[in-house]
């Protein structure tokens, strides 16, 4: 088995404690070195080592190699991640591909230019590059932004500490640190939490210094735990996830927990088994929700 980062045995561990299936880890790792193999070799860093671990637990999961395959897992094999390191299977890449051809370009080359058409929506008190590149990654909160600091009421929205349950007790606290040294890969950073903004699509943005250095990092969480180690999925009384099965050949079901981005197929229309009726995200990553079995889309 090929070394594997702690980075990403972290993220394979949370999409199988969501799936209540920690006890497939092996399994898991003994498919990743297959997968990298079969995608000529990627580099087992992000985004690539999300693209792997995340279709090597599909693979294990599912119960069928590649019966399932991410967005992302398409599109590495279409070149738009940059050509491979080494040789691909050419037999996982045309099941990917399908009918699309890869590309032999440079994929930034494809990108339509986007920075001029910004500079035209920027207020007048944002001209400097660092305003034109936050408004071009992240237009809503920079238009905030701007008109916070043009009117001088520019603060940073203070931490908040809580739950549904209440304000946070002093051990609660405890294990939510705003100041705290993290080691990675021997490297050594200080953190500090400078504040917080307000959360959009789930996500709430946090203000951090890192070494000194202040940094904007979006949180979205997933599962609470207090260890280092993601506990398995809780369970009702009567012993079974709480996360409902299909039960029925027609059931609808996604290989794990995700968020429906996209529906592909309306209520009534007719579909064969295999046709894809939805797309998902899960842990970064989107991918298509096949129909079982022929029949018509309903709601159950």
């Amino acid at each position: 088995m090929s070394q594997i980062p702690g980075g990403m045995l972290s993220n394979l561990a949370a999409q199988l404690a969501e799936q209540n299936a920690l006890d497939r880890m092996k399994e898991v790792l003994d498919e990743v070195p297959r997968v990298r193999k079969e995608m000529g070799y990627p580099p087992l860093v992000t985004p690539t080592s999300q693209i792997v671990g995340t279709q090597a637990t599909l693979n294990v999961l599912t119960g069928e190699r590649y019966k399932v395959i991410t967005t992302e897992t398409k599109n590495y094999f279409l070149g738009l991640y940059g050509r491979a390191p080494g040789q691909v299977d050419l037999d996982v890449m045309a099941r990917a591909t399908g009918d699309e051809t890869p590309i032999k370009s440079r994929p930034a080359d494809r990108l339509d230019p986007e920075l001029d058409d910004a500079k035209k929506e920027l207020p007048e008190s944002a001209q400097s590059i660092e305003d034109q590149l936050s408004f071009v990654l992240f237009p809503n909160i920079a238009r905030d932004f701007f008109e916070a600091r043009e009117k001088g009421d520019l603060t940073p929205e203070p931490l908040e500490f809580g739950s549904a349950k209440g304000p946070m007790t002093a051990h609660e606290l405890h294990l939510a640190p705003v100041e705290f040294n993290v080691t990675v890969h021997g490297e050594t950073y200080h953190v500090k939490v400078s504040g917080s903004g307000r959360k959009i699509d789930g996500r709430k943005p946090y203000y951090i210094r890192v070494n000194d250095k202040l940094e904007e990092v979006s949180l979205e969480p997933i599962q609470e735990v207090l260890a280092g180690v993601p506990e398995s999925q809780e369970t009702d009384s009567g012993g079974k996830p709480k996360r409902p099965k299909p039960s029925k050949p027609g059931d609808v079901a996604p290989p794990m927990p995700g968020r429906v981005v996209k529906i592909l197929a309306a209520i009534g229309d007719q579909v064969q088994a295999g046709d894809p009726l939805l797309i998902i995200e899960a842990m970064k990553m989107e991918s298509q929700v096949p129909a079982p079995i022929d029949g018509k889309s309903r709601r159950s």
